[in-house]
């Protein structure tokens, strides 16, 4: 008796939250209570959500949309507006866009020149063509694209196309370079470009950036030019030659002193990596070397922009005919 007049007190508070779910069309009768059984107790939900995010994966990305279909103004709307906050007539300074093909071809020249002469002043001892590979590597369209897709140029970049393209990105940034040097000078656009594209060299291999074609013989004019014997390459030591899994550690020597050495799969190649490494040391280029300087170390730099280093080009010729 106790037990089912303890029932039906607690169907009668039951009762009074049943009243109040309104989740779905299924329906449960329990001692007059209605009770609502919502989708998410559904046998049919699990399997609907499975089906619709294969749906989603299936049709792809969204494309991103231009601010100005989101309810946004336009760019020149934009415009107006930034310039009316800050108090600039609009009618002195009319809003007009200028093709900034100019200013990018003056940065693409500064920034040339800069990164050019901050690697020779830091690695006096590199050969030129390293130089010039360097600047490849930081001047390439890619490596551009990088850092000016990080630098928060979407919203200052005024394209038909949206988002913009690669290489309006490219164009953009060497145009920022370009206004810079213009609107203050050329040494403050240069320390623009040492903070920003100069110093994605940081923690990189410079050997692996420039792809040396002759290590060998260039590592025996190198040593010829500074007075010291050939190079003799000698195996060190080696682990399951006879397998899939060979190693070779091959030492690089010169007048009986260790230069350089490396490990590879085959002799050849253990030998053509120990020169590398060789070079690199000779060159004061490897990964243990003096890092880059850069912030207010390097400010008080001066350059020479007319000097080059040795090219390995003449080295390569005075060893071949001496």
């Amino acid at each position: 008796m106790a037990a089912s007049i303890r029932l039906i007190s607690h169907c009668r508070i039951l009762s009074r939250f049943c009243n109040n779910i309104s989740i779905s069309s299924h329906l449960t009768s329990f001692q007059g209570c209605i009770v609502r059984r919502g989708l998410n107790n559904s046998r049919k939900y699990t399997p609907m959500l499975r089906e619709l995010y294969k749906r989603r994966i299936k049709a792809g990305p969204e494309p991103e949309l231009h601010p100005s279909e989101s309810g946004c103004c336009d760019y020149r709307q934009a415009e107006e507006e930034s310039r009316r906050q800050l108090g600039i007539d609009l009618e002195s300074v009319p809003v007009g866009v200028v093709d900034n093909s100019e200013l990018a071809q003056k940065g693409e020249q500064i920034a040339s020149r800069y990164i050019k002469a901050y690697v020779r002043h830091s690695y006096p001892m590199m050969l030129e063509e390293g130089i010039q590979a360097v600047h490849d590597y930081l001047m390439d369209d890619q490596m551009i694209y990088h850092i000016a897709s990080n630098f928060g140029l979407t919203d200052l970049i005024m394209s038909i196309n949206y988002p913009p393209e690669d290489h309006t990105y490219c164009t953009a940034f060497k145009a920022v370079i370009g206004a810079l040097a213009e609107s203050q000078n050329e040494e403050r656009a240069g320390l623009f470009v040492r903070d920003f594209v100069v110093s994605q060299l940081a923690g990189k291999n410079l050997m692996e950036i420039w792809d040396v074609t002759n290590p060998m013989g260039l590592l025996s004019s190198v040593l010829s030019m500074q007075g010291r014997g050939p190079p003799e390459p000698r195996l060190l030591w080696q682990s399951a030659s006879a397998t899939m899994l060979s190693l070779y550690h091959v030492g690089i020597y010169s007048d009986k002193q260790l230069v350089g050495r490396s490990p590879g799969e085959t002799l050849p190649i253990a030998e053509e990596m120990a020169a590398k490494d060789a070079l690199s040391k000779l060159m004061n280029i490897s990964l243990d070397a003096k890092p880059l300087q850069f912030g207010e170390k390097s400010e008080s730099w001066k350059f020479d922009f007319n000097h080059k280093n040795q090219s390995a080009n003449d080295l390569l010729q005075t060893s071949t005919s001496s």
